[in-house]
């Protein structure tokens, strides 16, 4: 007969498993999409399916956008979840219409 704290260690065991392996997952889902390229075949398949045809130049104003978003998320990645608030908090007490003062002028902006 098999006691109780080997059943018990099985169980540990299979739920720290399975979260590792969701938590490894996402990480490299993630990894995988933030490194994705496409090219232009499949830029035209995308623009299709919503309804669109671009002409060759707007083919390439779309990829450079695509590239900019994607220097942008790279220097300025996204806040981390559930930081909102704290935002307001630091702001709390300003008024919205209170303009900074030049420190060269001393004169409202």
């Amino acid at each position: 007969m098999v006691n109780w704290v080997s059943w018990v260690m099985l169980v540990v065991g299979l739920i720290i498993g399975i979260i590792g392996g969701f938590a490894i997952g996402v990480w490299y889902l993630r990894r995988s999409m933030t490194n994705m390229q496409m090219d232009d075949k499949e830029i035209m398949q995308m623009a299709r399916k919503m309804g669109m045809n671009l002409s060759p130049r707007q083919l390439q104003m779309v990829k450079q956008q695509m590239k900019k978003s994607d220097s942008m998320k790279k220097n300025n990645p996204l806040p981390t979840p559930g930081l909102g608030k704290l935002g307001k908090i630091a702001n709390f007490g300003k008024k919205k219409d209170d303009k900074k003062q030049s420190p060269v002028t001393g004169k409202k902006r």
